[in-house]
């Protein structure tokens, strides 16, 4: 049956029609001309997997997809738990196996008859197998995916000879919003199963998750809509889109239809010709009738899952520059580790929420950073971003600076007043770094402007409205300075409406080469030098260390082996000497030293190895505890000093300079 999706109707033998496509397939794979006809989608199939390289006699689906990976290879995944039961029972009644797998064909998901598993198993039908046309050529998986149609292949239609005895159904399932290929549901069974209907069966399998998918994007459109209308009566004279995952646009101010911005198809043509994804921010220029526009893209989260986003016009005549506009959005934060990425979803979704937010962690994880990337993913990114140290305002100047003052308030006061830093953040956002040293008359004060959403300038007599949204950042334990008395616990709770906790760089550690990497890159084009690359044991040493400082403490080491190294690879004798001294300690089962970042501490060596004892770590001197690891390693090595330097992962030439006057040539222990 020619250009058709199904192998063969109900009135063909299938025990004639297998001996008929054998003897195709074994012509096609020998270069003979066919004596009988294929259907030209298979023919097309085998033809593609000869340019793949699948061996047709001996091919094997390789096992591709590791066990903790296959749960987050869906993006779905919660709707297919929905209907896995329906599922199971439709492959039982049929007698065959269901299979559900994701876009690179590797299955996900498998059930079925048991006694039709084990045989499936044999030629690596098993989840984590990927059965694309690639790996394992022609087969009704690979090929559905390969032509984005539904295909059923019959026995010897598949391109592997193994898998001759057997025959399967298989759709593909698109986003309705993407229209981009998800994944695929098939029914595989023996050969002599085969029916059409089983492919009808795929077929409606694939159009109830899409019609369950369909459901989803209108609700994702809904809470799209909300966003516009709510940017609309925060900001009237705004010029704005919003769409959905796929470029459609939902709504769009008038001006984006009556200039030509918006095609045919519903999709703003300029995200049509420009390349890049729809979940980052992105910014560009566009030449338009009557000048150079500027446009904002801010992907919008909700509850973790990107849904779509806003685009900002900026016209021409309105293009100043923003006052402290921000420089970094999530795609300037670097990292792959499961805790990380579990806090950028968090924070990616609060970022769309118009509340109050706390963040807290130690000193150098980057709070100000998160605090910009929060306020260009939210709906107020076209708005000012204004960042204050509430710690290093002097406490005179501190309401004045924060809230402004009116002409004349006070001696030395401006003429015409001045806006404080709560005004000039007017639709858009104040971010409150240190909010924990601010003084308690101050926290008195901001707590009043929170509440009521106005301030009264210094000198003034009427209450100035407010659209802004606060952010506030510690490295204290604001709760426990509460019960000190440091800091007021209504304003606390004022403050701690929206709360993201920022994991160190220690609980994180994975992340190191990745950052450590990027630093390298960024520091060797500011100061002008060849890359740097940071050989294995260096980076060993790297990923050992506590990083009390964080990421500014890793930025500082990038930069000082920028100045440091002459060649292109940094080695473990060009680390700081206390990160090698702690390396040491940590590898050799000592106590760490504690970690500090003082230098230039003084070394008085007065004692020999034979006197080391477990207690002689405990002193708070990290040149000292430096001097008893290499005493210990000495000893352990029988004094061999170029052992103990291979040991150390430094130069022998060290270990003299450091020990100095206890390495004396009198002193034959040491060799």
């Amino acid at each position: 049956m020619r250009d058709s999706f199904i192998s063969m109707d109900i009135f063909t033998n299938p025990k004639k029609e297998r001996v008929r496509i054998t003897n195709a397939w074994e012509q096609f794979i020998t270069g003979e001309d066919l004596d009988s006809t294929v259907r030209n989608l298979t023919y097309q199939s085998w033809e593609r997997s000869l340019k793949h390289g699948i061996n047709p006699l001996h091919g094997m689906a390789p096992v591709i997809l590791p066990k903790d990976k296959i749960q987050s290879t869906y993006p779905n995944n919660h709707i297919f738990e929905k209907i896995l039961p329906e599922l199971k029972n439709v492959a039982i009644d049929a007698g065959h196996l269901i299979v559900f797998c994701n876009n690179n064909g590797e299955i996900v998901y498998l059930d079925g008859d048991s006694a039709l598993k084990r045989k499936a198993e044999k030629m690596n039908f098993i989840v984590g197998a990927s059965w694309s046309e690639s790996h394992i050529g022609t087969n009704a998986i690979g090929t559905a995916l390969a032509t984005g149609m539904p295909m059923q292949v019959f026995a010897g239609e598949h391109f592997c000879q193994p898998v001759h005895n057997w025959v399967c159904s298989a759709a593909p399932i698109r986003d309705p919003a993407t229209k981009e290929i998800l994944g695929a549901i098939d029914l595989t069974g023996a050969w002599n199963m085969v029916h059409p209907h089983s492919l009808s069966t795929v077929v409606s399998i694939t159009q109830y998750i899409e019609g369950m998918l369909q459901k989803e994007l209108d609700v994702e459109r809904f809470i799209l809509l909300e966003q516009y209308s709510n940017n609309s009566i925060k900001n009237k004279n705004s010029i704005l889109a919003v769409i959905d995952r796929g470029n459609q646009v939902i709504k769009a101010t008038p001006l984006f239809y009556e200039n030509g911005w918006i095609g045919k198809n519903n999709h703003l043509i300029d995200l049509d010709n420009l390349t890049f994804t729809l979940g980052e921010n992105a910014r560009w220029e566009s030449e338009k009738r009557d000048g150079k526009w500027k446009f904002e893209l801010n992907p919008y989260f909700y509850q973790g899952k990107h849904i779509g986003a806003i685009v900002n016009a900026i016209p021409p005549s309105s293009q100043v520059p923003k006052v402290n506009s921000t420089k970094h959005t999530f795609s300037s934060l670097i990292g792959e580790s499961t805790k990380f990425k579990s806090f950028i979803k968090e924070a990616r979704t609060l970022a769309g929420l118009d509340l109050p937010l706390l963040i807290e962690g130690e000193s150098g994880t980057g709070k100000e950073l998160l605090a910009q990337s929060i306020h260009s993913a939210s709906q107020r990114s076209s708005g000012p971003f204004i960042a204050i140290n509430c710690g290093a305002i002097p406490k005179d100047l501190a309401d004045s600076e924060l809230f402004g003052y009116e002409g004349g308030a006070f001696t030395g006061a401006t003429k015409g007043g001045h806006s404080g830093k709560f005004q000039q953040a007017e639709g858009g956002t104040i971010f409150l770094d240190e909010i924990g040293e601010m003084s308690l008359n101050l926290q008195t004060t901001l707590l009043r402007v929170l509440e009521e959403g106005e301030l009264v300038r210094i000198g003034g007599k009427h209450p100035i409205k407010l659209n802004i949204r606060v952010i506030a950042a510690t490295n204290r334990d604001l709760k426990k300075a509460t019960e000190n008395g440091e800091f007021r616990l209504d304003l606390y709770y004022r403050l701690n409406i929206l709360h993201l906790k920022v994991p160190s760089l220690h609980e994180r550690s994975g992340d190191i080469p990745l950052l450590l990497d990027h630093l390298l890159k960024k520091v060797c084009r500011d100061l002008g030098r060849p890359p740097l690359t940071v050989d294995k044991k260096a980076l060993e040493m790297i990923e050992s260390y506590e990083w009390p400082g964080n990421v500014r403490e890793l930025r500082n080491l990038a930069y000082k082996m920028a100045a440091k190294v002459q060649g292109n690879v940094i080695t473990s004798m060009d680390l700081p000497e206390d990160l090698i001294v702690y390396f040491s300690r940590k590898q050799f089962g000592y106590p760490a030293p504690i970690v500090s970042n003082q230098e230039n501490q003084s070394l008085h060596p007065t004692f020999h190895p034979h006197e080391i004892t477990e207690s002689a770590f405990n002193t708070s001197s990290l040149k000292d505890q430096e001097i008893q690891t290499i005493l210990t390693v000495l000893n352990e090595l029988n004094g061999n000093v170029s052992e103990a330097a291979k040991k150390l992962g430094i130069h022998r030439s060290t270990i003299y300079r450091k020990l100095g006057r206890n390495l004396t040539s009198n002193d034959n222990k040491y060799i």
